[in-house]
């Protein structure tokens, strides 16, 4: 929005993330914490950024599984109870549950295998017709470039070296 981020304070920073800016991280394993249910974890994005009840967000929670193709009577699961395909679905929900303007996906495939990476992708796909949030998509992957973005920057020691939509690219 015009705004650098390095101005911001933590304050700040901390109401940007998740409620304007969410984020899927490659590995969804280390990004959930072990020791809260998955429920909670994304519970608390509602709580926090929308000033949802926890009861209230329990059953947005609900509804956001279902939407990802995981039952919503899994809430109560921790992470170590799904597989890496179920966690990085609770980690995207967990990002889009504010409806941020920006989700970033950091190698959303990264740690899954073929058959799960490709459900992953249509996922991805789906919600961007669904909800209206631009997506930053980090990946070494040209072919999930060319599949799921319309415009490619392409970066070599921290500089963009080449830049422009996928097919001139």
């Amino acid at each position: 929005n015009g705004e650098s981020m390095f101005k911001k304070s933590e304050k700040e920073l901390n109401n940007i993330r998740g409620g304007q800016i969410g984020m899927v991280f490659a590995n969804p394993l280390t990004s959930l914490n072990p020791v809260f249910t998955i429920g909670h974890q994304v519970a608390m994005v509602l709580v926090k950024h929308r000033k949802m009840k926890e009861k209230e967000a329990n059953e947005v929670v609900k509804g956001l599984l279902e939407t990802v193709g995981i039952p919503g009577n899994r809430l109560n699961d921790y992470p170590y109870q799904l597989s890496g395909g179920m966690r990085q679905r609770v980690g995207i929900i967990a990002a889009l549950a504010c409806s941020p303007q920006l989700l970033i996906l950091d190698e959303p495939t990264t740690a899954l295998d073929v058959t799960i990476q490709a459900q992953i992708l249509e996922l991805i796909k789906k919600l961007q017709a669904e909800y209206s949030t631009s997506f930053l998509m980090i990946t070494h992957n040209l072919g999930i470039i060319s599949e799921l973005c319309q415009r490619v920057a392409i970066m070599y020691g921290g500089e963009i070296v080449e830049y422009g939509s996928v097919r001139q690219i």
